[in-house]
């Protein structure tokens, strides 16, 4: 008996031994796979946290700068326009009186009105696309700048010429605005205009020119050089222009020159006027002159309202000598180049 007792409790022991091992050896292994499994998952948390990290930190938007262009350029309404850039969400908007720029809008157009811009001040703009990721702020290059020049809504306009100008005088008068000028002499050439002196003004005597640029006119319009058309060399006339703009230049830098074209004659005109083929020869060098000179344009239309379809003075506008306008032409005539003047006062 005592024998298998005490065998039994050997044996006990030993096992105890054993399972207590075993179990020791059980736990530390558990507890090591989990630290193991915990700091794996540290590991991808951790990666992946800098992959969005970088992500973020590393995104870039591409954006092209604007081309800006001027639509619009008088007071309170100097209209810019470009077209959309890929990618931006808003475009800035930046104006100068001088070199410092302003941001002054922001806008999702792809145009902008400055209802502020004031007649007869000069003004930079340039334009910026732009977006945001992430709240951080992506801008393209600047745009190209554009200097404008802002237009009166009515500006200061002088028409100048001969025997055509006087009739706006004595038939059309009702017909001219208020901010409009006339300077004329009957049978003037352009040479007489640039140096023949004979309007008295406080106390002066001034050529048509002189007397022009006192007004300091934001617009000046000629009707001049029926006189000369019988000569088919236009380089006389062409070089008086010449001379009466730069002269009206320097008086005001920002003056708009308009060269009318010289209008037809009848079938049966008196001999003192030029015949319609040396007329649209001058025209023609009026238009090239017009072309490549800076604010000086060509405008043609009204003769529209006086021609007929051979190209001769209709008889309604005939005022009896086959050159001269009738009462009914010079009204229609002023009245179109109003609208013209007004046109240009709003376009480009």
């Amino acid at each position: 008996m005592k024998i298998r007792i005490t065998t039994q409790k050997k044996f006990n022991s030993s096992s105890i031994a054993i399972t207590i091992c075993f179990m020791i050896i059980y736990s530390l292994f558990i507890v090591g796979f989990n630290q193991t499994s915990i700091q794996a998952d540290d590991v991808q948390t951790t990666n992946v946290a800098i992959e969005e990290s970088s992500v973020k930190t590393t995104t870039k938007v591409s954006l092209t700068k604007p081309k800006i262009e001027v639509k619009k350029r008088y007071e309170k309404h100097v209209k810019i326009s470009w077209k959309k850039v890929e990618n931006a969400k808003y475009y800035i908007v930046y104006r100068a009186k001088k070199n410092k720029y302003i941001k002054i809008k922001e806008t999702k157009k792809t145009s902008f009105v400055d209802k502020k811009a004031k007649k007869r001040k000069t003004y930079k703009y340039k334009v910026a696309a732009a977006a945001k990721v992430s709240g951080v702020e992506y801008k393209s290059k600047d745009s190209n700048v554009e200097k404008v020049y802002v237009r009166p809504k009515k500006p200061l306009t002088v028409i100048c010429g001969e025997c055509f100008v006087e009739g706006m005088g004595l038939y059309a008068k009702s017909h001219v605005p208020n901010n409009y000028r006339l300077v004329y002499k009957v049978g003037i050439s352009t040479y007489g205009l640039l140096n023949t002196n004979y309007i008295n003004y406080k106390g002066m005597t001034l050529t048509a020119v002189e007397r022009i640029a006192y007004y300091r006119p934001d617009r000046v319009i000629f009707l001049d050089g029926m006189n000369e058309a019988g000569n088919w060399n236009t380089n006389s006339t062409i070089n008086n222009y010449k001379k009466m703009i730069q002269l009206l230049k320097k008086a005001n830098p920002n003056v708009e020159i308009v060269l009318l074209a010289l209008p037809p004659v009848a079938a049966n005109h008196v001999s003192g006027f030029a015949g319609n083929k040396n007329i649209n020869h001058y025209n023609k060098a009026y238009k090239y002159l017009a072309d490549h000179t800076e604010n000086v344009y060509y405008y043609s239309g009204y003769r529209k309202l006086i021609t007929d379809k051979n190209g001769y003075l209709k008889s309604y506008a005939n005022g009896g000598d086959g050159g001269h306008w009738s009462y009914q032409a010079t009204v229609d005539v002023v009245n179109d180049i109003k609208k013209y003047s007004n046109k240009l006062t709003k376009g480009k």
